[in-house]
Formats: C-alpha cells, sequence, structure tokens
C-alpha cells in the first residue's frame, strides 16, 4: 500500500484505512517524506504502532529544498532521522532514494531542479555518490534492512542499477500501465541480472484521462496516448470491469514484479483493491487486447 494520501481524508481516516488495509491482509507499507509533507509516515506510525501488527514499511530521503543537501550525506542523516521520528521505530524495512532519477543525486547543482533528469548518454559515478554511500552506511548500522532507488522514468533507472551493485530493490512509478510497459524492457531484466525486487506504482495515474501539456518524451505517455485512451476506455465500456481493476489485474499478472502499490485513502477503496486482486487474472481476451493497447507506447 502506497502511503502517498493525495486525496487526504484527515489523519484519523487515514489511520483507519491503513489499519483495514492491514486486516485485509497487506503488510507492505511505502511512504515518503514528501507524502503530505510529512504527515504520511506520521499516520503509518500511528496506524501501526501495535506491535501484534507486524507489517514491512519503506520510506525514502529526497526532495530537499537545497541542491547541496543532494550530495550531503549529513543531511541525509538528519532526514533519515526525523522520518524515523515519525514512523515510531528505530529503523525501516526498506530505505529508498526518492527519485533516483534526478540530476541532483549525481551531480554537483547550485539549485534544486525538481524533475530535471541526468543525461541517460552522461558520465556519472552512481555507484560512488554520497546518496549511495549513506544508503549502505544505513544499512551496515542497522537503521534499515534493505535499500533501493525510485523513480518514474524506467530508462534512466535501468542505467543505474546496472551501473550500482548492492541494491535490493527498485521502485518504479507511472512505467507498467496499460498504456505503458517500459519497465519490461528497460527495468526487469536489468533487477533480475542483480537479484533485485521490482515494484511498481502508478497504475491509475493516467487510465481516466491525460494530463493537458504533458510531455510526451518516452516515459509516462507516448505519442499515442490519446489513440490509446480511447481504446482503453472502449474496453472498458464493453467488458463492464472498473477501470481500477483492469489495470490491477492486468499487472498483478505479471510473476516478475515483487509487489504492487495503490493508494487509498478510505477503507472501502483498500476493500475494493484487495477484492479486485483476489479475482486473479483478466480473462484471456481482455488481457490480450491491453497488451495491444500498451504496445502502441
Amino acid at each position: 500500500m502506497g502511503g502517498g494520501f493525495v486525496r487526504f481524508a484527515g489523519f484519523d481516516r487515514s489511520v483507519a484505512t491503513v489499519q483495514r488495509a492491514w486486516d485485509l491482509g497487506i503488510r507492505y507499507f511505502d511512504t515518503s517524506v514528501m507524502y503530505r509533507s510529512g504527515a504520511s509516515q506520521a499516520i503509518l506510525g500511528e496506524a501501526l504502532a501495535d506491535p501484534a501488527r507486524p507489517h514491512f514499511i519503506a520510506t525514502k530521503i529526497g526532495y530537499f529544498s537545497e541542491a547541496a543537501h543532494f550530495r550531503s550525506i549529513e543531511a541525509m542523516q538528519v532526514q533519515l532521522r526525523e522520518n524515523l521520528r515519525l514512523l515510531r521505530r528505530d529503523s525501516v524495512d526498506l530505505l529508498q532514494i526518492h527519485e533516483a532519477d534526478w540530476d541532483n543525486w549525481w551531480s554537483d547543482r547550485l539549485e534544486v531542479g525538481p524533475g530535471r533528469l541526468f543525461e541517460l548518454e552522461g558520465s556519472f559515478d552512481f555507484a560512488h555518490a554520497p546518496v549511495i554511500q549513506f544508503l549502505r552506511e544505513a544499512k551496515a548500522r542497522g537503521l534499515c534492512r534493505h535499500i533501493g532507488i525510485t523513480g518514474n522514468h524506467a530508462r534512466h533507472l535501468g542505467r543505474v542499477i546496472r551501473d550500482v551493485e548492492g541494491l535490493d530493490s527498485v521502485l518504479v512509478a507511472y512505467n507498467y500501465t496499460p498504456l505503458n510497459v517500459t519497465v519490461r524492457e528497460h527495468v526487469l531484466p536489468a533487477a533480475a541480472a542483480q537479484g533485485m525486487a521490482v515494484i511498481v506504482a502508478g497504475l491509475f495515474t493516467f487510465v481516466n484521462s491525460l494530463p493537458m501539456g504533458w510531455a510526451t518524451e518516452g516515459s509516462y505517455l507516448g505519442p499515442r496516448s490519446d489513440v490509446q485512451l480511447v481504446a482503453l476506455q472502449k474496453l472498458q465500456r464493453d467488458c463492464g470491469l472498473p477501470m481500477a481493476e483492469l489495470a490491477l489485474r492486468f499487472v498483478a499478472a505479471d510473476p516478475r514484479l515483487a509487489t504492487i502499490l495503490v493508494g487509498a485513502c478510505q477503507p472501502a477503496e483498500i476493500e475494493e483493491n484487495v477484492a479486485a486482486f483476489l479475482r486473479g487474472p483478466l480473462p484471456a481476451d481482455v488481457h490480450a487486447a491491453i497488451e495491444a493497447i500498451a504496445h502502441q507506447f
């Protein structure tokens, strides 16, 4: 379960949503310092404080307001301490770089450039960057059990994976959906070669509408995304399944994925997602139709 709480329903309701997820068998919880300005971590800390609720929790470091902090181990240590305080834990199960496809992690910059990606063909010493040193030290000190990276661009994450040894997982958002399956090409093979778990998120972001003015640079949306979406929406009407269920069951059919993150703000949304997942793979003809749509990317 992802802890972004985009449609925030309030602290108490969010705590109830997390606890309902646990009751339904969900044990993986993902959060970040930037989700609701840290409130997401406080919510998970409250919801999962009971030792009778064993779970696996993943958080991230990043989203610094000063460019120098992306290259400062001390700044990362300070942020991690605050993460742990909000989560009410001495350590986390998985500690990740938030947006490892950002240029700021790998190059000294004078300003923060949110969304500025590193050059795919550029020369970077990924393996010895301060953030990688920080992750390894945190793991050695017992502040986390596993370390990983996250991001929104499959090609860029694939490059980091190939250049850095010792990572345990990679989380990719928006690149495994009914409109885009580039994770299969750029992340899954590289992760398998390194023995890394692959986590995907952002399944539902673009299946109902396409944001106006978004660039089609080949990661989130392709030049035929409008055509793809029309075809997907027609398929949804013809088969009668909810759009979120189509996306979830389509992606969940891939056995190479370790887990899938789906956000929820209300207990009923968790219940719907779990029920959809438990229905298993889509009918073969529906799955094949989505594959045809996705491959138009």
